[in-house]
């Protein structure tokens, strides 16, 4: 009998160590790979909103942490990747958030080369309403691409904002919050830029994704 309760014993701690060891490997190995997706997601967003043609270094490589308001919060830490041609400055990636969005934050990147012509915007996360504030996703709309090309002077920021409130961009019917909030980030985060270009291309690299994950 004894034996019997000794050998069942085993048997279950047996089994215990094997279920823990099988949960612990499948949990790291999720983790891993969604690690992995978050990185290769990232890289494909640098490559949307900064042509390869603008620079001849690795982004991911290029990177510096930042705080500011002026990208969403004080208190947020926010990633510039920076874009080289020739081992000379040509573009900058800067993460913002839009704080004021309708049912949020609007986490944004945005593209624009040294002479603050903006190469390209994109919404990352968001909780916006699907079938109204959503159309700053890509996939949903190509109203995110407006952006593309506009020239940055601060002498001029009455532009940079929606049409109803005077500016050159289209707000979404029924929807003029979402759209509000992003364009008053992108400016926000140009204005930014243009007060630390030099600054943000001098500062060391502490934020780089491992070239060894980012293939």
């Amino acid at each position: 009998m004894m034996n019997t309760i000794i050998k069942n014993g085993v048997m279950l701690g047996a089994f215990a160590l094997v279920t823990t060891g099988l949960i612990g490997v499948t949990f790291y190995g999720t983790e891993t790979r969604i690690e992995q997706q978050r990185q290769q997601r990232l890289l494909s967003i640098l490559n949307e909103v900064v042509p390869q043609s603008t620079h001849d270094n690795e982004l991911y490589a290029d990177c510096t942490i930042v705080s500011d308001p002026m990208l969403g919060s004080a208190d947020s830490q926010h990633r510039v990747y920076r874009g080289r041609l020739d081992g000379v400055p040509s573009a900058l990636v800067i993460e913002a958030t839009a704080p004021d969005g309708y049912s949020g934050d609007i986490d944004l990147v945005i593209g624009v080369n040294t002479e603050l012509t903006v190469l390209g915007v994109r919404a990352v996360e968001h909780q916006e309403t699907p079938g109204l504030g959503d159309k700053i996703e890509l996939a949903v709309s190509n109203w995110i691409t407006s952006f593309n090309g506009e020239h940055f002077e601060a002498d001029n920021l009455g532009k940079w904002q929606v049409k109803k409130d005077g500016g050159e961009f289209d707000q979404f019917t029924g929807a003029t919050i979402t759209p509000r909030a992003v364009v008053g980030a992108v400016k926000a985060s140009l204005l930014y830029v243009k007060a630390n270009q030099d600054k943000l291309f001098s500062a060391p690299s502490n934020c780089a994704v491992p070239t060894g994950d980012a293939k």
